[in-house]
């Protein structure tokens, strides 16, 4: 399951989502469109559906939305402000190994 990471902070307005990781010190600023990606994930509990949400109003192929979302998903992952509760932790090595 993906969650929002601990060390982040979000919020959404009218023209978007703030991502705030505070470990990093840095934000992320999503649009409209990935901000519904952002909610889906962190109110909704995944992205089941999403991609015909998206794609059938638009009248795009839901199956190139859905690997767009995918994409996305995994650089939330890679930036560390998206957690995928079913891996296990990566360990870090410290500095005397």
């Amino acid at each position: 399951m993906l969650t929002c990471a601990p060390q982040v902070h979000h919020a959404t307005g009218p023209y978007g989502t703030a991502v705030l990781d505070i470990k990093r010190g840095s934000w992320l600023m999503l649009d409209p469109d990935a901000a519904k990606i952002w909610h889906a994930i962190t109110v909704r509990g995944g992205t089941a559906g999403l991609a015909d949400e998206i794609a059938v109003p638009t009248g795009q192929n839901p199956t190139v939305v859905g690997e767009r979302i995918a994409a996305f998903i995994n650089e939330l992952l890679v930036t560390g402000v998206l957690v995928d509760t079913a891996r296990p932790a990566r360990r870090k090595r410290g500095w005397w190994r």
